[in-house]
């Protein structure tokens, strides 16, 4: 804000009778804070903007220092380290994974079986069934003949 704003309110006039005089001055003063208000919101739209800018200039060569730098300078021992690290987590990982998936399969494996044997007795047990009720019914026609 480059200017100073007189931000004081004076009222000096005693009560009148004449009211759309009174009227005219209050709109008048009303126009005059509205300007004053205007400019003041334009001015620190300006200097928001420019401030954005200098941030964003900052920010952006903060960054580029940062990519620049970790790009072009030798890992440290600790660097080295961490990575080694990482790498031993993940393959740790890795391995429970292949553990879990393979007790899961046996496990698969085994219920299947387990219901390959049920359904075999299931089916077992509907043949000798439909065998007894098949001969019953031989028998009864033989007899009725």
């Amino acid at each position: 804000m480059s200017t100073p704003i007189d931000s004081s309110v004076k009222i000096t006039k005693p009560f009148s009778s004449d009211t759309d005089r009174d009227k005219q001055d209050l709109l008048l003063d009303a126009d005059i804070y509205r300007d004053k208000l205007e400019n003041q919101w334009t001015d620190l739209k300006t200097d928001a903007t420019a401030y954005g800018k200098q941030a964003l200039i900052i920010g952006g060569v903060v960054a580029t220092t940062f990519v620049v730098m970790n790009a072009f300078l030798p890992k440290t021992k600790k660097d080295k380290q961490r990575e080694e690290a990482k790498k031993r987590e993940e393959e740790a990982e890795e391995n429970q994974l292949h553990l879990v998936t393979n007790k899961k399969l046996d496990k698969v494996k085994k219920e299947s079986q387990v219901a390959a044997a049920v359904q075999s007795l299931a089916w077992t047990l509907a043949v000798g069934w439909a065998r007894k009720k098949l001969k019953h019914l031989i028998e009864d026609e033989r007899k009725t003949e």
